[in-house]
């Protein structure tokens, strides 16, 4: 055999040991990004506030129902009972008769100044109270960007947290 000859075969076998041994290999590319897009999201959150309102309370005066009018009108009411009662009966039910009228004068006399003797016009004050509320807020937050690049033709899309300058691209070949 020839030197040619030994050359081709080799050549043959080497060339036919490399396709038995490697079918593809990969490597990474970077292509140029051509915009970034932010990307926005809408949150919503709930802020508490406080709501403020005036209202008018009524002032007490005192004592039950119409305050001092309730003990003159009781002890007025048992006095009066009591000399109703003495003018009725003799010897011990005039006794009986005077302390009878007198309790049913006093419990008479505080019914009417409770019911009657409230002619004072009710005074009020002015009280301020609030209440939380809350209220719905709604805004835009960054959430990240779309990057966009073209390779042989393709549109390229990566989301990432910053802006891209360039976007790696896997590429495998086989032969």
């Amino acid at each position: 055999m020839s030197s040619l000859s030994i050359s081709r075969l080799a050549l043959v076998l080497l060339c036919t040991g490399s396709a038995v041994m490697a079918d593809s290999f990969s490597t990474v590319e970077y292509v140029k990004v051509s915009q970034s897009t932010p990307i926005m999201t809408t949150i919503q959150e709930q802020v508490p506030g406080e709501k403020c309102y005036d209202v008018q309370e009524q002032v007490s005066s005192g004592g039950g129902g119409g305050g001092g009018n309730s003990v003159v009108g009781a002890v007025a009411g048992g006095a009066l009972g009591g000399v109703l009662g003495h003018q009725i009966g003799g010897g011990t039910g005039k006794t009986v008769a005077t302390v009878g009228g007198a309790i049913l004068g006093t419990l008479a006399g505080q019914n009417v100044a409770n019911n009657y003797g409230g002619n004072a016009p009710a005074t009020y004050r002015t009280v301020r109270r609030c209440e939380t509320v809350n209220t719905v807020r709604t805004r835009q937050v960054l959430s990240g960007y779309t990057n966009v690049a073209r390779y042989k033709g393709k549109e390229i899309s990566v989301e990432s947290a910053e802006p891209l300058r360039q976007i790696p691209v896997t590429v495998t070949y086989s032969y």
